[in-house]
């Protein structure tokens, strides 16, 4: 099973470095993991619309006005992809911060609005194998220079973290082509 002490290994392990046992102990390393895991997770949850961390749900209106409509930015969004009404296309949209409510919103001309947004996942039993390794190669990118002191061990970090992630892009609009049950020439040629 799948936990932060697992993830942060395997960083540690692309690293060339000894695994910590908890993150709580007193060493560099493990100050470094929680310094970053958090961050890094949430850039790699960002980067690609991960199925385990995509939502579709409608949008809570906060105030209509002349020309559009405001809605509140769901709590556990990270990144909305899409805002629509459903069977009716994308329509444009942006966030905004809304002084008089002194919260975050989406303005957008659509009533009745849903959202496909990217959400916060905490709970590491929650992902799935492609992103495990994205986030565990990411994490050992960002940690690379303060562990090792060896950029050049950064550079080849990142260079993994980014085949890893084209890798899960291609194998996510793989499996959405055939969950719908569509093909792409991708898909027939293999």
């Amino acid at each position: 099973m799948i936990s932060k002490i697992t993830i942060c290994n395997l960083a540690l392990a692309q690293l060339g470095q000894a695994p910590i046992s908890s993150l709580t102990q007193e060493d560099e390393k493990a100050r470094r993991l929680n310094l970053f895991y958090e961050p890094v997770r949430d850039e790699v949850l960002r980067t690609h619309n991960w199925g385990f961390a995509m939502v579709r749900e409608s949008l809570a209106l906060v105030e209509r006005q002349e020309n559009c409509f405001l809605y509140k930015y769901p709590l556990e969004a990270l990144f909305i992809r899409w805002v629509y009404r459903p069977q009716y296309k994308n329509t444009p949209f942006r966030e905004l911060f809304h002084p008089k409510y002194r919260i975050r919103v989406v303005e957008s001309a659509c009533p009745q609005a849903w959202a496909e947004y990217t959400r916060r996942v905490e709970d590491e039993t929650q992902f799935d194998a492609a992103f495990v390794k994205s986030f565990s190669l990411a994490l050992a990118a960002d940690l690379a220079v303060s562990l090792t002191g060896d950029n050049g061990l950064a550079a080849q970090m990142l260079q993994k973290y980014t085949l890893s992630l084209d890798e899960a892009r291609r194998s996510n609009m793989t499996e959405n082509f055939a969950q719908s049950g569509q093909t792409d020439a991708f898909t027939e040629v293999r």
